[in-house]
């Protein structure tokens, strides 16, 4: 099975800052799917959001601009703060630019650092219903990529 509008629409809505939304279409969504994906949905969206905010004119930012996004992602509020180890966040980020490895970390954390690290750099864009709609397109047609080469 590819990627879902329903599965689209959950992401969509909580980038949105929808979170009753969100949370009503996230929860019709089935164990499986969410393990494979929703998860590739996520993936895509943090692959893309990345480069978005690290990657220009081909140059790869800095282990410290890294650093200083995390941070400053974690300082925005107390839930972030608590809920993301600036070490995981740092490593997912980088290993998004290729410079970094997650290989030792468990699924679990690595979805759960990625859903606020994604929250930030989307809030950070500051985009429009219409430019999240064209992001979303986009990660969409990764993620049913990364699906249909696992399947």
């Amino acid at each position: 099975m590819g990627v879902t509008d329903k599965q689209v629409a959950a992401l969509t809505a909580q980038l949105a800052g929808r979170g009753d939304e969100h949370k009503r279409l996230f929860a019709e969504l089935d164990a499986e799917e969410v393990g494979f994906e929703y998860s590739a949905l996520v993936g895509a969206a943090v692959a893309l959001a990345v480069d978005r905010r690290f990657v220009e004119n081909g140059e790869i930012a800095d282990r410290k601009a890294v650093i200083d996004f995390v941070a400053e992602l974690r300082s925005r509020t107390l839930k972030a703060a608590e809920a993301l180890d600036p070490t995981v966040a740092e490593q997912l980020i980088l290993q998004n630019l290729g410079k970094g490895d997650i290989s030792t970390l468990d699924n679990k954390t690595v979805f759960g650092a990625q859903i606020i690290v994604l929250a930030g750099l989307i809030a950070d864009e500051q985009f429009s219903e219409a430019e999240l709609t064209s992001f979303m397109a986009t990660v969409r047609g990764v993620a049913e990529t990364w699906v249909s080469n696992a399947s």
